[in-house]
């Protein structure tokens, strides 16, 4: 092997190692002051649903109840429980948007108190949504917020799996 190739064989290594993933993403964030959003008319049920704006659009919808909380996000947000973890749920009021550098974020990251009983919600776990095109969303995971890492494990939650996660279709991490 020549001494040129051999340089440009070590030169390029690097860049052959490189995870093809290499798009930089960055966090944005909004604060939803939800119950002064607006409001869907109800039908007499005592839960009440309202809908903010959100970051390019994506409208977050906040369904409140007696005793939970809960956010989804965009027109057709997919049915399904905040986690396994816990039965009861307040969502936090600060959303982390999170997508490729300049462009549309694809996850959302909240923080929601949780707990096993009502007026006792001594958890706390960070849930990270998939946000499509279309405007559908699911949960992608969620990893307990109490852990020294947490805030950087759902980041890397979001940016590994956002991208190609088939909501309904494959299943979440929950730590």
């Amino acid at each position: 092997m020549t001494l040129a190739r051999l340089a440009l064989a070590v030169g390029f290594a690097p860049l052959l190692a490189a995870p093809l993933h290499a798009e930089q993403w960055v966090s944005s964030y909004t604060s939803h002051a939800y119950a002064k959003c607006s409001k869907d008319k109800g039908d007499g049920d005592p839960v009440s649903v309202h809908r903010c704006p959100g970051k390019a659009g994506i409208t977050v919808v906040w369904t409140a109840g007696d005793d939970s909380s809960a956010v989804e996000f965009g027109a057709k947000a997919l049915q399904e429980t905040i986690s396994d973890k816990a039965s009861f749920f307040e969502a936090g009021r600060t959303i982390e948007w999170r997508g490729p550098k300049g462009g549309r974020p694809q996850a959302a990251i909240l923080r929601y108190a949780t707990g096993a009983r009502v007026g006792k919600l001594d958890g706390s776990r960070l849930v990270i949504y998939r946000l499509a095109l279309d405007g559908s969303s699911c949960i992608i995971g969620s990893v307990d917020a109490r852990k020294p890492d947490a805030n950087a494990a759902a980041r890397r939650l979001a940016e590994e799996k956002a991208p190609g996660f088939r909501c309904g279709q494959d299943t979440r991490s929950e730590d």
